[in-house]
């Protein structure tokens, strides 16, 4: 794996079902990322996108092929493996937001780091809420937010663990042109930082 590239993919395939009803919904996928790259992955719908973020993030695990994450080869982790490593080194945001309903906006935040047994660096979580505007909804529950409040909730959790890669799957469909202005702020800056970016539309 080059020194520069954070994912590497070879020659992945993920097929569902078998016979008659078998669909392949990724055929020889190959490419590469590195750090700091932004890549707009583009089809329509059931091209496969989707399929194709979820391998990337071990939410699904392909029917052939070769995934790299940092070195570290998808394939050689047990599952339990994969769930530490993709907790630590991947970040969500998905259109749905999946936000936890019972949990503020701050334990929202940190909720991926709570998972490992790690006590948050309070002042980056502070940091993290800052930036998205949202230290006066620090304390309310997703039901109390807007959908572009509930969105910035989400990429807040996504950076609480300063991920290497960061998943983006439909991100700006229910967000206002400033939510959508200051969703693009924060990928600059992760860009700036080394962070590699899928993002599906």
């Amino acid at each position: 794996m080059a020194d520069n590239y954070i994912l590497e993919m070879e020659n992945v395939d993920k097929i569902y079902g078998s016979g008659d009803s078998e669909v392949k919904a990724l055929n020889h996928v190959s490419f590469s990322v590195h750090k700091g790259e932004f890549i707009a992955i583009i089809g329509e719908s059931g091209s496969g996108k989707s399929t194709l973020l979820n391998i990337v993030g071990m939410l699904d695990r392909p029917t052939n092929g070769k995934i790299v994450i940092d070195g570290i080869e998808q394939r050689e982790m047990t599952l339990d493996q994969q769930a530490v490593f993709r907790r630590e080194n991947i970040g969500f945001i998905f259109q749905s937001f999946n936000l936890i309903q019972e949990l503020t906006v701050e334990e929202n935040i940190i909720f991926p780091i709570s998972l490992g047994h790690n006590k948050p660096d309070r002042k980056k979580i502070d940091s993290i809420i800052n930036k998205l505007g949202l230290e006066k909804r620090k304390q309310h529950f997703p039901s109390q937010l807007s959908g572009g409040q509930q969105q910035r909730v989400a990429i807040g959790r996504a950076l609480a663990t300063e991920p290497k890669v960061l998943i983006l799957d439909e991100p700006t469909t229910s967000l206002s042109g400033q939510d959508v202005q200051r969703l693009f702020q924060v990928i600059r800056t992760l860009k700036k930082k080394g962070v590699a970016i899928l993002f599906v539309t």
